[in-house]
């Protein structure tokens, strides 16, 4: 598709020591660029920041030649200086990027080719390629996975097992018969927690429901799928949990997350690093591990592949005022550094939660089933529907209000489902015909 630089500007949204060398590739003993300007949102961030500042600390000396200047933006300010920082050819050399943003940033033709960089096939040796596609778009390598996973179902055991359900569900049927148990067992409970506010939210955990009855939001060519029995149906079905106290309103990713570390909430959607979350909320760090496993959605027919929606962080190098990434070049060293050092990864993955991509790092926390069955899991992850288009944050907004409305039992699913069609229609016209 053809994207033009106005209309990705357009659907931004206006808010405000271990190895260094990477396997199989020789480096040039001298590199000219002696400054690296890296931007991201982690290293601010309360969980993250103190690992971070290690990560970068040991960087530096390791290399006590090179300048390393962190700028940091909270997550949700990130798209917008970005794209102002490029426009105006500020310094920077790495930059720390959501998937969804991806189609985003490579409208912008600013940015470097991994694979031309690295090479495709070093890059593969370290990284499975299944991983590196959240990095890809378009047929470019544009980034290299910082951390991968996906949005997947998270279950705690405790409350499953404290309402007779041995095990955690796999099917349709099964899943509605766990979350009603754990009613019956606790009446002040949540047994589902289903993003009832927040678009951002919402419209991924429809899109999965909706992937899982068979349904999309839009094609591959942009014209609008969402009217269909297959929508119609995942979004009554989730209104129906809704009605029967199997969900609830006015809860948000956060609201799950301190519901389960109470033991009040038996299954929901997050990123891998909801583990971390219930070591946090419920007080009692690694020994709440036992209560959290990862789990697939649930399928319609047994035998069907789980669903879930694509996620990780990735790195990606700006190419800016006429500079061009090399692999001998420092912003190569650090990508290096922090994505394809094995003892980095584990790091981040001890403190953080965060899953490592190299392969070497993953097989060795292989032992850890929390980890090796989300990964299975999330062979089968598929990217944010709306994030594919320039305006994802328009389209994302009619997908999240809409489901709203129904959660809410404002309009019936049918009538949702067919608004949010008739909404969508003239955003997606206007993205294929420019």
């Amino acid at each position: 598709m053809t994207i033009s630089r106005r209309s990705v500007l357009a659907g931004v949204p206006a808010f405000s020591m271990g190895a260094l060398g990477m396997a199989g590739l020789a480096r040039p003993a001298a590199a000219q660029q002696r400054s690296v300007t890296f931007i991201g949102w982690s290293q601010d961030e309360a969980a993250s920041k103190p690992v971070l500042t290690e990560m970068f600390e040991s960087f530096r000396t390791a290399n006590p030649g090179v300048r390393l200047e962190l700028i940091g933006f909270p997550w949700a300010q990130m798209q917008q200086n970005l794209i102002l920082r490029m426009r105006s050819n500020q310094s920077l050399d790495v930059a720390q990027l959501q998937e969804r943003w991806l189609p985003t940033f490579a409208a912008l033709n600013n940015l470097a080719d991994v694979e031309v960089v690295f090479g495709k096939p070093a890059l593969e040796e370290k990284i499975d390629p299944g991983l590196l596609r959240i990095g890809r778009f378009g047929g470019v390598q544009w980034g290299v996975p910082w951390t991968a996973g996906s949005i997947g179902m998270v279950a705690n055991r405790k409350v499953l097992g404290d309402a007779g359900v041995t095990e955690i569900p796999t099917t349709l049927d099964g899943f509605v018969a766990a979350l009603r148990a754990v009613k019956r067992a606790n009446p002040e409970s949540v047994p589902y927690g289903l993003c009832t506010k927040n678009n951002a939210s919402i419209s991924p955990d429809f899109q999965v429901w909706l992937w899982t009855f068979g349904g999309r939001v839009l094609a591959d060519d942009g014209t609008v799928a969402v009217s269909s029995d297959a929508a119609r149906r995942a979004l009554s079905f989730l209104v129906d949990l809704m009605k029967e106290n199997l969900a609830a309103r006015d809860i948000d990713r956060p609201d799950s997350r301190r519901l389960f570390a109470q033991n009040r909430t038996a299954l929901y959607a997050d990123a891998p690093i909801a583990r971390g979350f219930a070591r946090d909320n419920s007080g009692q760090g690694r020994a709440f591990d036992q209560h959290v496993a990862s789990a697939p959605y649930p399928v319609v027919r047994t035998g069907a592949n789980p669903v879930s929606v694509q996620w990780g962080h990735m790195l990606v190098m700006p190419q800016l005022g006429g500079r061009r990434a090399t692999r001998d070049g420092d912003a190569a060293r650090l990508i290096e550094h922090l994505a394809f050092n094995d003892d980095m990864q584990i790091r981040y993955f001890e403190a953080v939660g965060l899953f490592p991509v190299t392969r070497t790092a993953l097989a060795r926390v292989r032992d850890d089933a929390y980890v090796s069955q989300w990964a299975g899991y999330a062979r089968f992850a598929e990217s944010d529907e709306p994030s594919k288009w320039p305006n994802a944050a328009d389209l994302t907004t009619i997908v999240g209000e809409e489901v709203q409305a129904a959660l809410l039992q404002q309009k019936p699913p049918a009538q949702a489902i067919a608004d949010m069609a008739r909404r969508l229609e003239p955003r997606m016209r206007e993205v294929r015909h420019g």
